[in-house]
């Protein structure tokens, strides 16, 4: 990828990059004002603000707007406050984004900030706010910023609610616009733009749209003060444990998210040798995260979390330990091993979608030039860090209030662990012997193809209509992790799914596969051992979430007998032939029949006192034309939904429909969750919204040039047609007709035995 910078006369700086085999590109605007900016008599205006630049601006309205825009096209498009930065992005089809890039600033640079947004926006945020109470992820934030010392600010409620904000919109409404001209201006922003556009396009937009924000000041950030000292609390919470080290960095800009795009790959590699493989070897930790809460130029505060079904101090203590040896073992590192993770570094970041690299560049870690991974090392060494260990059994915490939340925390006085000897780390590239390759065998079916992608790709996926429980996919998970970060060494790539409810394996093996070919069949050899599943973990804190995740095991049982399809896409047919005696240990499938799939109204435990529901209404009698008509059909529907329950209702403040895949079954998806609505009147709101709602020819249109847009999965699709499944054809898509689409929408609406309904249920304490 090439990349740019400019900045334009207004003072906006523009950040510019070329990903030639991109078909979507994205923007994203950060504007360098954030909770930390807000004044004090009005806590959450920074949050407010954000959820109010989405509504009506001068140019674009109603239908108009980013978001209902957005959603008609099939793309993706957020926002998000912090500390002391606001963001706001989209991603579209790359010949879509001048269209979107024009909504973007407009709303930035001239919001209406309408009375009676204003009053629906605070309603939705005083929703938001009593589900964070008890949102594991916030309340680990609260607890962390509670043990800084500066700014005073951090103490402070941020989020918003109806209570601060009050009741005189008037006075709200000054203080917003108060708060835009002061913060909102080219001057204090920065723009990325990324997509297959070449740079001098990628300018000229940039120059055309962004110099239509104001000039404003720059206005320097609050700045986070390091702490004196190490200090460490403790944190009662349902669900896994987690142990967070987090360190106070300065030096912040990209050098520091270079850096900590290095040392992630290190921190993170599943490989024999690593700090993970000791820790699951110990029994001390799952997984781990590594997040940068707040970043900016003078510098950043790093966090790493620890995952684990179970933790107590003398294993954070453990951990901890670990940790610092395996950091020393980084700054031992030669030049070649150093060079190595690098460039992992950069191949992981290549695998991410344009918005999501974009996120990484702004807000995040992204590798890049100029890496100081040995400064990085040494500031982590010497700082003082801030610790939390949270879980479900902690005893002797009293309940802290701070920043709009109860906490149920007590200081912690960190025991030393155990005296014990070092751990010999090792780091790759190193010598040694390959996976042997598998001896003759029986091989399996595998369907080869070739789609045209340049890198050739092996898929492993269960077979149709079998999908994997949570429990089992979590288990072969852990036993492929150590191989495929020893692919990942090797030049190749693996990545463990789930993808339209459906657990599966996508493999890119290295130039020399014949390497890798041994690997490969332990991999097989993996998913074909049995499998005791996994105790039931924590789940989604969010019921929304939580409903759909359960859709696949709510639609259809899984079976006993595991049966895999495997396609490879490549051009090499002795390489599939090899690949297919490597696969030899997996049982293929005998028949691609849908079972009979679970109907009507079912509970799911779910924390908090939020009501969601969730319904999904398969597709009958699927042929090419009728999913094509299908997926058109849940474009149609995304933005009238939300525009219904969210904006004029008021129901709810997550609001979804779209067409979805559900354990390789097609259906339509209608989900909201709302704080104060009960689930059957939400039912009943989603059935007069199927009865009202309308369809034109423009729209249809638009949703053609959305399912035209779609992300494409060729091994996926392959496999479907050999099974005789439908897919969305190009042929299909152009036939559609706005008389197909309303017999459709008719006949699902008269279906409703066959709907599958999801609700909360009040989860057992």
């Amino acid at each position: 990828m090439d990349a740019d910078r400019l900045t334009l006369a207004n003072g906006l700086r523009c950040h510019l990059i070329h990903q030639p085999q991109a078909r979507e590109a994205a923007a994203l605007l950060k504007v360098d004002a954030g909770s930390l900016q807000e004044p004090d008599r009005w806590p959450g205006l920074a949050h407010l603000l954000e959820h109010l630049l989405f509504a009506d601006s001068a140019d674009f309205r109603g239908e108009e707007r980013l978001m209902p825009w957005a959603q008609r096209r099939g793309g993706q498009v957020n926002a998000s406050t912090r500390l002391g930065e606001s963001a706001f992005f989209f991603q579209a089809g790359a010949g879509d984004l001048p269209v979107g890039l024009a909504r973007l600033v407009d709303m930035l640079a001239a919001p209406l900030l309408l009375p009676e947004a204003i009053t629906q926006e605070i309603a939705v945020i005083d929703a938001e706010y009593r589900l964070l109470q008890t949102h594991a992820d916030t309340l680990c934030e609260a607890a962390l910023f509670d043990l800084l010392p500066d700014p005073p600010s951090l103490g402070r409620f941020r989020v918003g609610s109806g209570r601060s904000f009050g009741d005189n919109v008037t006075e709200t409404a000054a203080a917003l616009r108060a708060f835009h001209r002061r913060y909102y201006g080219a001057a204090n922003a920065a723009l990325w733009l990324q997509g297959p556009q070449p740079l001098a396009e990628l300018a000229r937009l940039a120059e055309t749209y962004g110099s239509l924000l104001p000039a404003g000041e720059a206005r320097p950030g609050g700045v986070i003060a390091p702490a004196q000292q190490a200090r460490s609390r403790l944190l009662r919470l349902p669900g896994d444990a987690r142990f967070w080290l987090t360190f106070r960095l300065s030096g912040g800009g990209e050098s520091l998210s270079a850096a900590v795009a290095q040392l992630s790959r290190f921190w993170n590699d599943d490989a024999p040798g690593g700090l993970l493989a000791q820790l699951r070897e110990e029994g001390l930790c799952d997984s781990l995260d590594v997040e940068l809460p707040w970043r900016e130029a003078q510098g950043g505060w790093l966090a790493i979390v620890f995952r684990a079904a179970a933790l107590d101090d003398a294993r954070a203590a453990r951990i901890e330990r670990l940790f610092y040896q395996h950091l020393a073992a980084v700054m031992d590192a030669g030049a070649a091993q150093r060079e190595h993770y690098w460039r992992l570094a950069q191949a992981e970041f290549g695998y991410l979608s344009p918005l999501e690299q974009l996120r990484a560049r702004a807000l995040g870690a992204a590798p890049g030039e100029g890496a100081d991974l040995s400064g990085l090392i040494l500031q982590i060494r010497r700082a003082g860090p801030l610790r939390l260990l949270t879980g479900p059994a902690l005893r002797e915490v009293q309940i802290k209030e701070t920043q709009g939340f109860r906490l149920a925390a007590a200081d912690w006085r960190q025991a030393p662990s155990a005296d014990a000897a070092p751990v010999a780390f090792s780091f790759y590239p190193r010598r040694g012997a390959a996976a042997p390759p598998p001896s003759d065998g029986a091989p399996f079916p595998l369907l080869g193809f070739t789609s045209g992608e340049p890198s050739p790709t092996l898929l492993l996926r269960p077979a149709f209509f079998q999908p994997l429980p949570d429990g089992e996919a979590q288990v072969l998970h852990r036993r492929l992790r150590p191989l495929l970060a020893l692919l990942r060494h090797a030049g190749g790539r693996g990545e463990w799914r789930q993808q339209q409810g459906v657990w599966q394996l996508a493999l890119n093996l290295p130039d020399d596969s014949s390497s890798a070919i041994g690997t490969v069949a332990q991999i097989a050899q993996a998913l074909a051992g049995p499998v005791e599943p996994a105790p039931p973990g924590g789940g989604e804190s969010i019921a929304l979430r939580r409903l759909i995740a359960a859709l696949p095991q709510q639609l259809m049982a899984g079976r006993e007998n595991r049966r895999w399809l495997a396609a490879w896409d490549g051009a090499d047919d002795a390489q599939r032939q090899a690949l297919a005696v490597a696969l030899g240990a997996l049982a293929p499938p005998e028949d691609a029949q849908a079972p009979a799939l679970g109907a009507g109204v079912s509970g799911i435990a779910c924390p908090g006192e939020d009501d969601a529901l969730v319904i999904f209404i398969p597709l009958p009698d699927a042929d090419d034309s009728a999913l094509a008509a299908l997926r058109a059909l849940g474009h149609l529907y995304a933005p009238r939904f939300f525009q219904r329950l969210r904006v004029e209702l008021r129901l709810g403040y997550a609001v979804s429909a779209r067409a979805l895949r559900v354990a390789d079954v097609d259906g339509i998806l209608l989900a909201v969750q709302s704080p104060d609505t009960g689930w059957r009147t939400l039912l009943r709101r989603g059935k007069d919204f199927l009865r009202e709602v309308t369809f034109s020819a423009d729209a249809l249109e638009e949703a053609r040039r959305a399912l035209r847009a779609e992300a494409v999965f060729p091994a996926e699709e392959a496999l479907r047609r050999r099974w005789g499944l439908p897919e969305v054809s190009e042929a299909a898509i152009a036939g559609i007709t706005l008389a197909q689409i309303e017999a459709l929408h008719r006949r699902l609406c008269r279906r409703r035995r066959s709907w599958r309904v999801l609700i909360t249920a009040k989860e057992a304490e």
